[in-house]
């Protein structure tokens, strides 16, 4: 029996080398799959077989000897996804810091696409040199793998970026002889970016409405006599988790008047607990659905007595992002068109608060029916 065993066992020893020679001549050698490059990390040739590695290993191998910050949606979603079977031999998006600009060497690195942007601390935001201009705000959560960083809340940046093409203000010169100033710019607009920061952690995404969008796109600046701040969220993206933080005094902002339904003409007037008190109204905007279509989007307000009131706009399109006084705010993209269809083609010339009717004076505002005495004590809020 050990003979037979000596003759079976034998040619074993010979048949594993051949079949390593021979597998490696079909395959290559190890080393030609993770070929390194200048940079100590691994090159175009690794990130061709991107099906055979998992998310976390390409996040570690588009490490540089520079921060870098990953930008790059499809990669992102593939990410949040833990798939990342499906990403091609393309380069990705990475922001680089100005202040590397020296580093010319990533440029020519056939891994990324690099896109420059500017931190500076008297704004709040990310300023991208790209074309179109896009601009994020800074403050979201991050994590750092080596020199990568790497967006925690993917939902959240990917919105961010949707919504980053900058658009221009005007900068008018609006004659204003005498008009008291009831808004300061800079405290209001601070105030006003707080709000937009709770806002976004509940998964909301507001933007510039108004009174507040005229005075941005006109003067780039808030108008100095209005009485308070306008905002919108989408109605399909509201969240009230946040009324139940206020509720639950977990905010630093408290209802000071409550309108409407969640479904119907909601709107809420907001003011922060400390610093400077500037009222804030928050409108929740619904799209106007005809033969299946959206072909408008409005918003609703209510007064004492009941009497509903519905100001309509074109199709509403947030996806562009400003400049307020150091604070990124989101806008329409088309914002002459909105202007124009609620303060009409003298849109540019001012109208002093004291004279225009909140339920009257807008091109775009109409009577949408009245709430019953029974309704109102549950639509119509005000708090102390």
């Amino acid at each position: 029996m050990k003979k037979y065993l000596l003759f079976f066992t034998f040619p074993c020893f010979f048949l594993f080398p051949m079949m390593f020679v021979y597998q490696s001549s079909l395959f290559g050698s190890p080393q030609s799959l993770t070929e390194e490059n200048d940079y100590g990390t691994m090159g175009p040739v690794s990130f061709k077989k991107r099906s055979l590695k998992s998310c976390e290993s390409l996040v570690s191998q588009m490490n540089t000897s520079i921060p870098t910050l990953l930008i790059d949606v499809e990669f992102l979603q593939m990410l949040e996804k833990g798939s990342c079977e499906t990403c091609t031999g393309r380069p990705i998006k990475i922001g680089v810091d100005v202040k590397h600009l020296s580093a010319t060497w990533i440029l020519e690195d056939p891994r990324f696409e690099v896109l420059y942007f500017t931190n500076e601390s008297a704004k709040d935001y990310l300023d991208f040199r790209s074309d179109p201009r896009k601009i994020i705000p800074k403050k979201f959560p991050t994590r750092w793998v080596g020199n990568v960083e790497v967006p925690n809340n993917i939902k959240m940046f990917v919105g961010f970026w949707q919504r980053a093409k900058f658009a221009e203000c005007l900068n008018l010169h609006i004659p204003r002889a005498g008009a008291k100033v009831r808004m300061p710019a800079r405290p209001s607009s601070a105030v006003l970016a707080r709000l937009r920061d709770e806002l976004i952690e509940n998964e909301m995404f507001p933007f510039l409405n108004g009174g507040t969008l005229l005075g941005w796109y006109r003067e780039c600046s808030v108008i100095p006599h209005t009485q308070d701040m306008d905002i919108s969220v989408f109605a399909e993206d509201y969240n009230s988790g946040f009324v139940e933080e206020m509720e639950r005094n977990d905010s630093s902002f408290m209802i000071r008047r409550k309108f409407g339904m969640t479904n119907d003409s909601f709107e809420l007037t907001l003011a922060p607990k400390d610093g400077f008190r500037v009222f804030i109204d928050v409108f929740l905007m619904y799209p106007g659905i005809e033969n299946g279509t959206v072909t408008h989007h409005w918003v609703g307000g209510v007064s004492p007595d009941g009497t509903k009131y519905k100001y309509t706009y074109p199709v509403y399109d947030p996806w562009c992002a400003a400049d307020l006084h150091g604070h990124i705010f989101w806008v329409t993209c088309t914002p002459n068109e909105k202007i124009v269809k609620e303060y009409g083609k003298l849109w540019y010339l001012d109208h002093l608060t004291s004279k225009y009717s909140w339920n009257s004076s807008g091109k775009n505002v109409k009577r949408n029916g009245k709430w019953t005495k029974e309704q109102m004590k549950e639509v119509y809020k005000v708090f102390k």
